[in-house]
Parts: structure tokens; sequence; C-alpha cells
């Protein structure tokens, strides 16, 4: 059992940090433009998996410690 919660952890902190990473990216980066554009709008009807980030960053760490304290 904590091997598996151990797994999804890891697969939820690094759903988190990829999150984040491509905040900082370039929104046309593999387009060529005169200016950069670090803002990206999403429409308020769609669902944006972007915005759980930090939960599935925060849920990440708390199944790191439980499989910690878990026995098989």
């Amino acid at each position: 059992m904590s091997k598996i919660l151990l797994i999804l952890s890891l697969v939820l902190m690094a759903y988190g940090i990829v999150m984040y990473v491509v905040d900082f990216l370039p929104v046309d980066m593999f387009q060529s433009s005169n200016e950069n554009e670090y803002i990206k709008s999403v429409s308020g009807d769609s669902i944006s998996w972007s915005a759980y980030r930090l939960h599935a960053l925060v849920v990440g760490l708390l199944l790191v410690v439980v499989s910690k304290f878990t026995t098989d």
C-alpha cells in the first residue's frame, strides 16, 4: 500500500511542478514572434487543469508523508 501511495504522490508532485514551470514559458514559444507574451488567457467556462497545480502539489507532499508512516 505504501508503494502505491508513494507512486501516486510522485505523479501528483510531478504534475504540480510541471504546471508551475509551464507558466514561465512564453505563450508562443514554438512560433516566431516579435514580442514575448507570458500571460495566458483561459475562458471562464472551461475547466483549467492548471488551476489545481497547488492542490496536486500539496496532496502529493501529504501522500509522501502518509506513505512513510504506513507499513506493508
